[in-house]
């Protein structure tokens, strides 16, 4: 019987090591996994940004620099429709500013604004409320201009970039009531559509560029965790 015993303890011993090491081995093989999918991802991440900076260098031929004293800072506007900006008269534009980002600026001749919706027949986005400040949101001679910047404008952009091709409206919004509603131009889904097209683009390689910072800092951590499971093993086998 303790003979009999001896032996059960002893297989115990035996399956309980080759399971350890099956474990430890699918542990590194899902290790070189893990390694493989973010190396893939890393390329096709460079990939993009190589695409988006060839569109960019593309897109921003078509723009103009203004440096006006007047004004806070420079910017770039579509060159095309250079001489109708600032606005004199009711309807949107749209401009990229010296930091990369699209700024939306509407005036409304003869009412007041703080927000503005933009509808299609698929849907709407409503710009954030930028309250009357004599800044972003003023009125002189009868015409109030407002001017939408970071998650305001790049949503106003993207929607119409998105919509370009179908009727959209433009309603001009005072505490969520409509003071106005014009129906977009070509000419100014077109502005506001191209200028995100840049912007758009600059904002989506900034974001692969900082995602690849991280995936490189993944595949040193695994790596490392690789070499040390591998060392583990060598000294376990011996």
């Amino acid at each position: 019987m303790a003979a009999a015993m001896l032996v059960g303890v002893s297989g115990c011993r035996k399956y309980s090591g080759e399971e350890a090491a099956q474990k430890r081995a699918d542990w590194t093989a899902s290790l070189h996994d893990s390694i493989a999918q973010v190396a893939a991802q890393r390329h096709t991440d460079s990939l993009r940004i190589e695409q988006l900076r060839a569109e960019m260098a593309e897109n921003i031929s078509r723009f103009t620099m203004v440096n006006n004293p007047r004004e806070v800072e420079p910017y770039y506007i579509l060159s095309a429709f250079k001489s109708q900006y600032p606005l004199k008269s009711t309807g949107i534009a749209a401009r990229m500013m010296k930091n990369e980002q699209a700024e939306i600026i509407a005036a409304l001749s003869g009412g007041r604004f703080n927000a503005i919706r933009v509808t299609s027949p698929q849907g709407e986005v409503t710009s954030d409320v930028v309250p009357a400040d004599q800044a972003l949101n003023y009125t002189a001679g009868g015409l109030t201009t407002v001017a939408f910047s970071g998650n305001a404008a790049d949503s106003i952009c993207e929607f119409v970039a998105a919509h370009r091709e179908q009727p959209l409206t433009l309603e001009y919004l005072q505490n969520g009531s409509a003071a106005k509603r014009i129906t977009l131009s070509q000419n100014q889904k077109q502005w506001i559509a191209s200028t995100w097209d840049l912007c758009g683009a600059n904002k989506e390689t900034r974001i692969l560029e900082k995602r690849m910072l991280v995936s490189s800092r993944k595949i040193e951590i695994l790596r490392l965790t690789l070499n040390r499971e591998e060392a583990k093993a060598v000294k376990t086998d011996r």
